[in-house]
């Protein structure tokens, strides 16, 4: 696994990315972030608190469909109660994301964890508007949650938790 992260990270190298995040790193906006000491620590505090929301909408929502939180509510009010808390958090994470990429362009763009966990956000968003317009959907209209609706509940979960690990891991990771 070190050597394929390795690989990752020297063929990244060798693509336009080290020319764009040097450009970016040249920006006003980069420079401002890296002046202001306090600014990066809060785009981390913001975006760790957007995860939280964003996890915690995804663990009820699945947690209803499991079977593992029943509240009286049904999996349509569980969804409707925490589905614009995802979309809302996940605004946050983004623009968090977006100006902690615009303080560090080099130690992000260059990093293959980082490139890791955004294909996994893009999985993760993918699915997760599949699953609300498609599976859920048929859920509302009183069909029975099947094994299906159970496996993707779980992998969602599980993406998540994997895209949580790679946020984690990019300060690790060689660049």
């Amino acid at each position: 696994m070190t050597e394929l992260l390795y690989q990752f990270t020297e063929w990244l190298r060798t693509t336009q990315l080290v020319e764009l995040a040097l450009n970016i790193s040249d920006t006003s906006l980069s420079g401002w972030i890296v002046t202001h000491f306090w600014a990066i620590p809060i785009f981390q505090c913001t975006h760790i608190l957007a995860i939280a929301a964003s996890f915690g909408s995804i663990l009820m929502i699945n947690a209803r469909i499991l079977g593992l939180n029943q509240e009286g509510r049904t999996v349509a009010q569980t969804t409707n109660r925490f589905m614009p808390w995802l979309w809302w958090s996940l605004v946050v994470l983004i623009v968090s994301g977006f100006f902690m990429i615009m303080g560090e362009p080099v130690r992000e763009l260059i990093n293959p964890i980082f490139w890791i966990k955004m294909g996994l956000v893009v999985v993760a968003i993918l699915t997760a508007i599949w699953f609300h317009k498609g599976i859920l959907r048929d859920i509302r209209e009183d069909h029975d949650i099947g094994a299906l609706e159970r496996s993707v509940a779980m992998f969602m979960v599980i993406l998540w938790i994997a895209i949580m690990f790679g946020g984690r891991w990019i300060a690790y990771a060689p660049t």
